[in-house]
């Protein structure tokens, strides 16, 4: 029987499936029953999420720039860029690019995102 995915690894196929634009294959790696910054949400509730970043900005790019990895739990630092050329979030457009850092913690149980914090530069 082959072990579930790591968290380094479930967080590496829902930012490679995401980055290609298949949600439907992101969401396969969120549980039913998962919380976002304290918030009970659903997989349709990452979609609409995930949705909205690409319609706001549609080369949105995410590198992990360093992974550190206990138990459930990964911590990510990143580097987010892109073009906001669409409403983003409710924010008009702007037809800047950005770049900003952030950071964040997903705990994954049996290979599903069951819990995700984060923290970034505003742009």
């Amino acid at each position: 029987m082959t072990p579930p995915p790591s968290p380094a690894e479930v967080n590496r196929a829902i930012l490679a499936a995401r980055a290609a634009g298949d949600f439907e294959a992101a969401a396969n790696y969120i549980a039913a029953d998962s919380r976002d910054q304290g918030r009970h949400v659903t997989r349709a509730d990452w979609r609409r999420k995930w949705e909205g970043l690409w319609a706001g900005v549609p080369d949105f790019d995410v590198v992990v720039e360093s992974s550190v990895e206990n138990g459930e739990w990964v911590a990510n630092r990143y580097t987010v860029r892109g073009t906001h050329t669409g409403d983003f979030f409710g924010r008009p457009p702007t037809g800047q690019r950005f770049e900003v850092t952030g950071m964040d913690m997903i705990r994954v149980v049996d290979g599903h995102l069951v819990e995700h914090w984060m923290v970034a530069e505003s742009f």
